[in-house]
């Protein structure tokens, strides 16, 4: 299944490790080995508990992973067991619509979302540099790898979107992420965290992109406006 064999998601203190049931447990661990390589820089230093679920493990399974998280991640993983909580959906509460709908943009990405106080950031965010506010943050420029932007609520970049993002930083599960060109380093919506993209990937396209949260997963796709008349 590739990449989509697991999902880290994780906080300050802790990190899941979401497991496809299904996928045979030796492209589990190439995955995770590849996860960390990929963002292991952002679990340098921290102490971390972690979980996994779905899939189950042998004790010879949970030992070997705990190894690579120890001796790869460069964090100080406090333990590793299997997370036995299950999740309950709230009776009577309906998904998401499905996103190849035909649904105007307006009833799925802004529902409920209120726009509160917003910041505009006018200037590159270099390297170094870390930019935060309590509530939305527009960047009218880029944030160049080694930036970072931080908000409890939205982020929109009217650039290019390299380095490293955190939207509802709060715990908002609602907050968006959207740039000219979304290639970030490492992109964040409340504890949830995606894979940082490919350093091979092809040459830059601007096209408008959008990220959010659904069943758990950040999700990006073009940002069309066509689609809300």
């Amino acid at each position: 299944m590739g990449d989509n064999s697991i999902i880290f998601k994780g906080s300050i203190e802790h990190l899941t490790i979401i497991m496809r049931e299904e996928e045979d447990y030796s492209t589990i661990l190439e995955q995770i080995k590849k996860k960390i390589a990929s963002s292991g820089r952002f679990f340098k230093g921290a102490t971390l508990s972690v979980r996994y679920k779905g899939r189950k493990l042998t004790k010879d399974q949970e030992d070997e992973i705990y190894k690579v998280l120890k001796d790869k991640s460069g964090a100080n993983i406090s333990s590793f067991e299997e997370d036995t909580t299950q999740d309950i959906k709230p009776e009577g509460k309906k998904d998401p619509p499905f996103l190849g709908s035909k649904i105007k943009m307006s009833n799925f990405y802004f529902k409920d979302l209120e726009e509160g106080v917003t910041k505009f950031h006018r200037g590159t965010i270099r390297s170094g540099q870390s930019v935060r506010f309590d509530g939305n943050l527009v960047v009218i420029g880029d944030v160049n790898p080694g930036g970072e932007v931080v908000a409890t609520g939205n982020i929109v970049v009217m650039g290019l979107l390299r380095g490293v993002v955190h939207a509802g930083s709060n715990g908002n599960k609602r907050a968006l992420v959207v740039a000219l060109a979304l290639q970030p380093t490492q992109l964040r919506i409340a504890d949830i965290i995606t894979r940082s993209p490919d350093e091979n990937e092809a040459a830059i396209n601007f096209i408008p992109e959008l990220a959010y949260v659904k069943d758990g997963m950040v999700y990006t796709e073009r940002y069309l406006p066509s689609r809300m008349n």
